[in-house]
């Protein structure tokens, strides 16, 4: 990006890890955890429409 334009762009490494961390979060909060407690319910009881 440096080469193209005349304005210095970089991106910090905190920024980067900061990025991944957070992504791993996610993740952790909305894919494993709901499977998590989704495997825990009877299968009878989870099958049942009302």
């Amino acid at each position: 990006m440096a080469k193209l334009t005349p304005i210095p762009a970089s991106v910090p490494i905190s920024a980067v890890i900061a990025a991944l961390a957070m992504a791993c979060v996610a993740g952790i909060l909305f894919g494993i955890w709901p499977a998590w407690r989704a495997a825990r319910l009877d299968p009878v009881e989870a099958l049942r429409y009302e």
